[in-house]
């Protein structure tokens, strides 16, 4: 009886030759011919650019399916040697023995190894534990290759959407240069996230402008901006002009070829400084992480990491987010959008309308309680009355807690004054006498408790008191006409700039009577200065000064 043979041939990666599946089918119809077996073509299984590291193989999987099926079509596999079959020592004994114990005879053609033979099994587990070691030492040179083109300033590979990768004279390296064209698009994706929109928002605009996206991979069907590219745009350094290399690893889930990334500890990062791939600047960068930060914070719903904010972040109502139950301190939502006499979307507690959880049953009509609150706050907490009194409260505050320093201050620089006399006194004794031990010492001393004295001092003038005093009123006028304008603009970027003043406004819902519906009464406190950094004109330095009115704003939304 003719035994029949299948054959199952693969390569690991898209950077060998494709010919390589065709000189492995060949060795293993000459190794069949040679022995009289008849070599099946119609079972001849292959997988290209697939890692041995992983089981799950489109042409091992046929294979499989076949030499395990009741009608057994073959009775022989050949392969070139057996790390094709597989590249560690678990799956090379797991597929040996289902297809020993299906009566399929299996064959490495270079290394000898044929399931018949008693020592297979040995030879097996013992090519299998060469194969794994090869992948892990082959892993270790390519990382210790990688890094060496890191720090020598070279790319370490993949696309990067902003630049080039051009050769490096001399070298088989390429290096990272500008590609202005597309460095013109990240700086808009960065400007469009600075000025408030969301990442959808950025996504949308793109593709409806037909602005070329990042080349897709081989495996993605659409060639279209979406909102994790925007997003991982928005986070990565190099823009910056830093490259962070070794930040993480891929670690391939177990009888796959799926890979799954880990972080490494920072002490494994390697992070170098490359002015010249800068395209963001640093101000523009920094302003894009505190937004982002500050949305993560203030929107406490999205998980750790996640891709997107809650709809909130960008939805068209002024307040979204911002307006929280009085009862059970979930946000307030709009609850219906209909009425009677027309479209009049309603406020409600998210917790009562959606779960049941809440015995806040009031509702408030958007445009009521928007333009209520709204102008409250402008007649109240934001007059010029109210701006002053509060920037002269504080003022008090700090020139009383500075009074005692003051105080220091003057016995330092008359202090101060008395040791550069006698260091003038000293210096004249000694260049008529000549130097000696004690003189020197004695300068010494009072040369370090001059310097002492100096590094304590507070400078006056420009940093006086006074001065800040005045730079922070300055800033609050204007930052409030801002406001003013932006509250009656666009409500994204209204909330945007409403949050960096207050946190959260409390409704706290009140009953009605036979005179009086069921109302709301709002309550919160006012950050004048805001919750962002901010640099005041002159000064280099962000000032981290925060003032909160004394009393909440409390505009009462009676009767609606």
């Amino acid at each position: 009886m003719t035994l029949r043979c299948a054959a199952y041939a693969r390569y690991s990666s898209d950077l060998q030759s494709p010919r390589s599946i065709e000189d492995q089918l060949r060795i293993c119809r000459e190794y069949a011919h040679s022995h009289g077996f008849t070599f099946l073509e119609e079972h001849v299984y292959a997988d290209e650019a697939l890692s041995g590291v992983g089981a799950d193989r489109p042409g091992l999987g046929r294979l499989l399916t076949a030499a395990l099926s009741p009608e057994r079509p073959f009775d022989i596999i050949l392969l070139d040697d057996s790390s094709r079959l597989a590249r560690n020592t678990k799956d090379a004994l797991t597929f040996f023995e289902r297809l020993n114990f299906a009566g399929i005879r299996l064959i490495a053609v270079s290394q000898g190894i044929d399931s018949d033979n008693e020592q297979a099994h040995v030879l097996v587990t013992v090519h299998g534990m060469v194969d794994s070691l090869y992948v892990k030492e082959l892993a270790k040179k390519t990382h210790r290759g990688l890094e060496g083109l890191m720090l020598r300033g070279q790319h370490t590979g993949g696309r990067c959407f902003g630049y080039d990768s051009v050769p490096v004279p001399g070298t088989t390296g390429k290096q990272l240069v500008i590609n202005e064209g597309e460095a013109a698009i990240v700086r808009r994706i960065f400007e469009m996230s600075a000025g408030g929109q969301s990442l959808k928002t950025i996504t949308k605009t793109l593709n409806h402008e037909c602005v070329p996206p990042p080349r897709p991979r081989s495996d993605k069907r659409f060639g279209t901006w979406c909102f994790t590219c925007i997003r991982e745009m928005l986070r990565r350094d190099l823009y910056r002009g830093k490259v962070i290399w070794n930040s993480s690893r891929f670690v391939k889930t177990p009888g796959t070829n799926k890979r799954v990334r880990r972080p490494r500890p920072e002490s494994e990062w390697r992070i170098v400084s490359h002015p010249e791939l800068q395209i963001i600047s640093d101000e523009l960068w920094q302003r894009v992480q505190d937004r982002q930060k500050t949305l993560m914070a203030t929107y406490g719903g999205a998980k750790s990491g996640g891709v997107l904010i809650p709809r909130s972040a960008t939805s068209p109502y002024l307040l979204s987010g911002i307006l929280k139950c009085g009862v059970c301190g979930g946000n307030l939502i709009i609850v219906s959008g209909y009425g009677s006499y027309g479209h009049y979307p309603k406020y409600g507690c998210s917790q009562h309308f959606n779960r049941g959880t809440c015995s806040n049953a009031v509702t408030v009509r958007r445009d009521w309680l928007e333009g209520r609150l709204l102008d409250e706050l402008q007649n109240q907490v934001l007059k010029r009355e109210a701006i002053e009194y509060v920037l002269d409260e504080f003022g008090n505050h700090v020139k009383n807690a500075f009074a005692n320093l003051t105080n220091q201050l003057a016995q330092m620089r008359e202090r101060k004054q008395k040791l550069e006399g006698e260091l003038r006194r000293l210096a004249a004794t000694a260049a008529e006498t000549g130097p000696s031990a004690f003189l020197i010492e004695a300068i010494h001393e009072r040369e370090q408790q001059l310097r002492d004295i100096t590094d304590q001092l507070l400078a006056g003038g420009e940093n006086s008191v006074d001065a800040h005093l005045s730079d922070i009123r300055s800033f609050v006028t204007k930052r409030l006409g801002d406001l003013r304008t932006l509250l009656s603009g666009d409500a994204v970027a209204a909330r945007k700039e409403l949050l960096k003043h207050v946190s959260e406004i409390r409704m706290v819902p009140k009953e009605g009577n036979a005179d009086v519906k069921p109302h709301y009464v709002a309550e919160g406190s006012w950050n004048l200065l805001g919750s962002e950094k901010e640099i005041f004109a002159g000064d280099t330095t962000s000032r981290q000064i925060r003032v909160v009115a004394g009393v909440g704003f409390e505009p009462t939304t009676f009767g609606l």
